[in-house]
């Protein structure tokens, strides 16, 4: 039997209103942005601590807007550590949109972004595959993971930020 839910990814444009209207009709920036004041601070408060570099791994990375708050508290914590930021993100749009937002962000200098144009699953294969698994600093799945069921019904799950 074949499940009814049908990826986003096969439909960008529904997988792009999909996320609008959630954004719309959710909390999750506000709660977001709350998250990187008052408890992201605690979280990253070793994951530099005599490095020269930092790994963070972004999951479903979206176009950026909350990767590049978290990336400025990370570089604010480390000063002059260099951060390698992989981003997984599926949507090519979303990519260029975050790829856009970052030019356009200052003081970026010590931070190194590698793109990967495909799922979690597709990135995790692909690496263990090639043997090329990095040890991380930090991991966040701070987009959300969207489904649609048939044409007129939405469902959306939310992914912890930790």
């Amino acid at each position: 039997m074949t499940s009814p839910m049908r990826s986003l990814l096969s439909d960008h444009s529904r997988y792009v209103e999909s996320f609008r209207l959630f954004l719309e009709n959710s909390t999750e920036h506000q709660c977001m942005l709350e998250f990187i004041e008052k408890k992201l601070p605690s979280i990253i408060s070793s994951i530099g601590n005599e490095k020269s570099t930092i790994n963070i791994l972004s999951v479903g990375g979206g176009a950026g807007e909350i990767d590049l708050q978290i990336l400025a508290k990370v570089q604010v914590k480390y000063p002059g550590v260099i951060i390698h930021n992989d981003v997984i993100e599926p949507s090519a749009e979303q990519i260029t949109n975050y790829k856009e937002r970052a030019a356009k962000t200052s003081n970026l200098e010590n931070i190194k972004f590698t793109w990967h144009k495909e799922t979690s699953s597709e990135y995790e294969s692909r690496t263990k595959a090639n043997g090329d698994m990095k040890k991380w600093g930090f991991i966040h799945m701070i987009q959300n993971n969207t489904s649609y069921i048939g044409r007129s019904r939405l469902r959306f799950t939310k992914v912890n930020a930790r």
